[in-house]
């Protein structure tokens, strides 16, 4: 299991076994979201306006020069895609060469998820689908100060000032609306539920897709910020503390 470190330089790779850090990599500052592709991890490093691309064989860093302040970063259809908060753009960036290949215009560029054969990111006007084949916006869906993002089997998942967002690939509209404690962090889907982080609250809301509903609610650390989902189990780092929270539904 990876683990960015915002409050310093370094990814942490931990061993699920044993709940323990084996190792650290140097990375750029700020960083916090990642994904997995072509044989690397990719992470986001929002002080150092890099992605950093790191070798799951030998741990080496190669730093991938993107737009203004990423927010976040994923690797889908074949490519690692990374936000640009004050950029103002999505970013594809090729694996071959390191580099970044098309730029979207994405205002206050927040959350990106690959899901349903499209990469679907957020800005503060809304959530725009890109067709990875093509290049192309093939759908903007309006949600104001949509943010983080998570994909379910049949629904992506944004979460908004309004709470938790629910949007249907099949129509590219808004399904429904779950209002939860604001600000929320960055979601993911556990044992077929969303749980979202409800920062302040220092805890995670777990939605139930089948009824659009708030099923429950988990204490964890101290600001937490982000869900992520490992062989069924939910980890959720804590921003404002120091430790990792390790949950079985």
């Amino acid at each position: 299991m990876w683990v960015s470190e915002y409050g310093a330089p370094y990814l942490l790779r931990i061993d699920p076994k044993t709940n323990k850090v084996l190792s650290k990599t140097q990375i750029g500052f700020g960083s916090c979201g990642l994904g997995t592709g072509a044989g690397s991890l990719w992470i986001e490093d929002t002080s150092s306006n890099t992605v950093s691309r790191v070798s799951l064989r030998t741990r080496k860093r190669i730093a991938v020069k993107v737009d203004a302040q990423p927010y976040d970063a994923t690797f889908a259809s074949g490519a690692a895609w990374a936000t640009a908060f004050t950029g103002g753009q999505l970013d594809r960036i090729d694996p071959t060469t390191n580099r970044v290949v098309k730029r979207f215009p994405l205002p206050s560029a927040t959350g990106v998820v690959g899901a349903f054969g499209s990469i679907w990111a957020t800005g503060s006007d809304g959530v725009i689908r890109v067709d990875p084949a093509s290049n192309t916006v093939v759908a903007t869906i309006p949600v104001a100060g949509a943010a983080w993002t998570a994909a379910s089997a049949d629904a992506v998942w944004v979460t908004s000032p309004n709470g938790l967002v629910r949007i249907d690939p099949t129509s590219n509209q808004v399904a429904a609306t779950i209002k939860l404690p604001t600000p929320l962090g960055d979601p993911a889907v556990v044992g077929g539920r969303v749980w979202a982080p409800e920062i302040r609250q220092n805890r995670v809301a777990i939605v139930d897709p089948a009824t659009n509903q708030l099923a429950s609610t988990v204490k964890v650390g101290v600001g937490p910020f982000v869900v992520t989902e490992i062989a069924g189990e939910a980890w959720v780092p804590s921003w404002k503390g120091t430790d990792i929270w390790r949950l079985r539904p």
